[in-house]
């Protein structure tokens, strides 16, 4: 699943691409992948392009959100021909030059809703502080994690707590915080909140220079991969940067991976 890095990367390629271009068409190639509250194609010329979490925020010159959401697959794909589609095409947005932006998605899971402006989504509207931001400190989340006596992995991928923390970013800020996963959050001292805190700031803006990190099927908006895969730590590899064998176990019903040496 895209992450934040992932998204800010297509978030700031689609800035390059697709502002001040109108909308003149949405076509949807599968029934529900696009959920309107408005009748017509004039949504107006796209004015600004925004991240929340996870999600891309699209506003248009109609006072029109647009909010996309990639889920598991789904990836955004610039095209200067109306005309070209994709493997897994699941809607395009038309715009007047005749270019278009393609919402690809394999297991079909994303979504595009389109609302007024000043209409609030809940699951937006839920979303604890963004990792980068000043708000997001060891006192927060020394405090979310004292109200809930659960792993610290779990703790990172509550939304409500940090916006837009996912299974590898999660798994690679641990690991560079010396810190088991399995570790009841609540347990963890002052200094260990200061190193979650640091070290998620240093890994995520280093995933988004290098472009997110390229698994499977996360592709920039040109199509091409990013690259911090190259740099990743222990998220599916059999053999830390120690030596020692990396572990794999569930946590949350996610894989999680680690080094028992270095992470205690």
């Amino acid at each position: 699943m895209p992450e934040l890095p992932e998204v800010e990367t297509v978030v700031r390629g689609l800035r390059r691409s697709v502002l001040g271009k109108t909308v003149t068409d949405i076509v949807e190639h599968r029934p529900g992948t696009v959920r309107s509250s408005y009748t017509d194609a004039e949504h107006g010329a796209i004015t600004a392009v925004s991240r929340r979490g996870k999600y891309i925020l699209i506003m248009t010159s109609k006072r029109r959100k647009f909010i996309i959401h990639l889920r598991m697959t789904g990836k955004l794909i610039y095209t200067d021909d109306r005309n070209s589609t994709s493997s897994h095409c699941r809607a395009a947005v038309i715009f007047a030059d005749n270019s278009a932006l393609i919402f690809d998605d394999v297991r079909t899971f994303g979504s595009i809703r389109i609302i007024p402006e000043e209409s609030l989504s809940p699951q937006i509207e839920a979303l604890g502080p963004e990792p980068l931001s000043r708000r997001f400190t060891a006192d927060y989340l020394k405090e979310q994690a004292q109200q809930r006596k659960i792993a610290i992995k779990t703790l990172l991928l509550d939304q409500r707590v940090i916006a837009g923390l996912g299974n590898i970013y999660a798994i690679e800020i641990l690991h560079a915080s010396g810190i088991d996963p399995r570790q009841r959050a609540d347990t963890l001292n002052e200094a260990r909140f200061a190193a979650i805190v640091s070290n998620t700031k240093t890994i995520l803006k280093k995933a988004i220079r290098l472009n997110g990190t390229t698994i499977s099927d996360f592709r920039r908006i040109d199509e091409k991969s990013g690259s911090f895969q190259e740099f990743l730590a222990v998220y599916q590899k059999k053999t830390c940067r120690c030596g020692n064998p990396v572990e794999k176990t569930t946590i949350s019903g996610r894989s999680t991976y680690f080094c028992a040496v270095c992470q205690r």
